[in-house]
This record gives C-alpha cells, sequence and structure tokens, in this order.
C-alpha cells in the first residue's frame, strides 16, 4: 500500500504537534542542519511544517531561487547587515521632569548623548534612573519621553 503525499503529511503534522521543546530542536536540526535557539513552540512547529512539505513537493525552481537572491542582494535586511542605529535627536537644555516616590527630579540634555542630574554627568538617561531608583531602568521610559 502506497501512502499518498498529502497524507504523509498530515501523519508528520500530528507528530509534529504532539512534540516538546526539546524534540522540536532536534527535528530543526535534522531538517535544517543547524541548531536553533528559537523557543517560540509555534514558529518552530511552522517552520518544521514547512520544510517537511518542502521536501515532499519539492521547493522552489532555480529560477525562482534566482529572483529572491537578486532582490535579497539589494535588501540590507535580506542580507543581514548592521542597520544604522537611530539617532535620538534630543535638543541640548532639553529639560526632563519626574514625580517619583515623592520627590521630583530633573535631567538635563547636554547634548553628544551625556545628560545632568543634580550636577552629575551621565552618559544615559537609564543610568540617571538607575540613580534615582536604585534598579534598572529604561531612561526614556522612566521620563516619559518619546
Amino acid at each position: 500500500m502506497k501512502i499518498d503525499k498529502h497524507t504523509l503529511v498530515r501523519r508528520q503534522k500530528s507528530l509534529v504537534d504532539a512534540m516538546d521543546i526539546t524534540a522540536l530542536r532536534n527535528k530543526f536540526m535534522e531538517l535544517y542542519g543547524f541548531e536553533t535557539r528559537q523557543s517560540n513552540m509555534d514558529n518552530l512547529r511552522r517552520r518544521i511544517m514547512y520544510r517537511l512539505q518542502e521536501i515532499q513537493f519539492g521547493g522552489l525552481s532555480p529560477e525562482e531561487e534566482a529572483v529572491f537572491e537578486e532582490r535579497a542582494d539589494h535588501d540590507p535586511l535580506a542580507r543581514l547587515d548592521d542597520m544604522p542605529k537611530k539617532k535620538r535627536l534630543e535638543t541640548p537644555g532639553t529639560l526632563f521632569r519626574r514625580e517619583w516616590n515623592g520627590g521630583t527630579y530633573e535631567v538635563v540634555v547636554l547634548g553628544n548623548g551625556k545628560f545632568e542630574h543634580a550636577g552629575v554627568t551621565y552618559r544615559s538617561l537609564s543610568a540617571v534612573a538607575g540613580k534615582i531608583t536604585g534598579t534598572h531602568w529604561n531612561g526614556r521610559k522612566f521620563f516619559g519621553v518619546k
């Protein structure tokens, strides 16, 4: 008795759906040839099922692959190039104020990524927020900077 490809893929899907994270990572390694640190089980299942279907029904033709490769050559995200960091343009002299635990705290933007609070210069708003609270904070969130 010969099993058709669609039935085989449905059976494989039921097996993949029952796998835990360790089994999914092992299956991914088996199919793709490299390890993944992915921890989202739904995403892993989708990637595994895509590969299993590709094996059963075939992948892209050489012509289709060439089109995608050519497009990827001109796309920095597809090449995984480092994207330049967004410059945050806080104008020197800008005053950030935050009321916290009964006190009012003010920070002045000095420019060039420097901030002043209570006469002390800091390299980031997060450093100022950490000094004020005693714990790590995202400085932009702490001071409500959009």
